[in-house]
């Protein structure tokens, strides 16, 4: 009898437990993060993150993704002028990409998260600030 209450007072915290459960919002970014960054970004900085050299920069272990502020502005209001990226020089243009605010703040997750890269994760209410900040030396598309 009371192996049998034992084993039932488990049983429903077990249960209790489980229903206290909820996915991990920075899995749920960094999985989202991945199909916008599959959709909009790998044809040119390929699905390695290691772009082309000349031509579309590297995302891995650049240093350049630590600026959350800059990051969104490129990915929202696009990129031109000269860059320097792991020691190659860079004098393209991207154009902007018009996503929404999650989806920015989910492919930044995904990139700063990706590759040997490691950043914290942001929120949509990062991308809004971002959108306001004043980014030194940056020249939007």
């Amino acid at each position: 009898m009371k192996k049998t209450i034992t084993v039932l007072s488990l049983a429903a915290l077990a249960i209790m437990m489980q229903s206290f459960y909820q996915q991990n919002p920075n899995k749920a970014s960094y999985e989202n993060g991945k199909t916008v960054y599959s959709t909009y970004c790998q044809s040119c900085h390929m699905e390695d993150g290691n772009g082309v050299p000349s031509a579309f920069p590297s995302l891995v272990k650049t240093g350049r993704l630590a600026d959350k502020n800059k990051l969104a502005k490129i990915i929202l209001q696009g990129l031109r002028g000269k860059h320097t990226v792991n020691g190659i020089d860079y004098d393209g243009e991207m154009a902007p990409i018009a996503i929404t605010d999650q989806e920015v703040a989910d492919v930044i997750n995904y990139i700063r998260n990706s590759w040997g890269n490691k950043a914290p994760y942001i929120k949509v209410a990062d991308v809004v600030a971002a959108k306001k900040a004043t980014v030194k030396g940056y020249q939007p598309y």
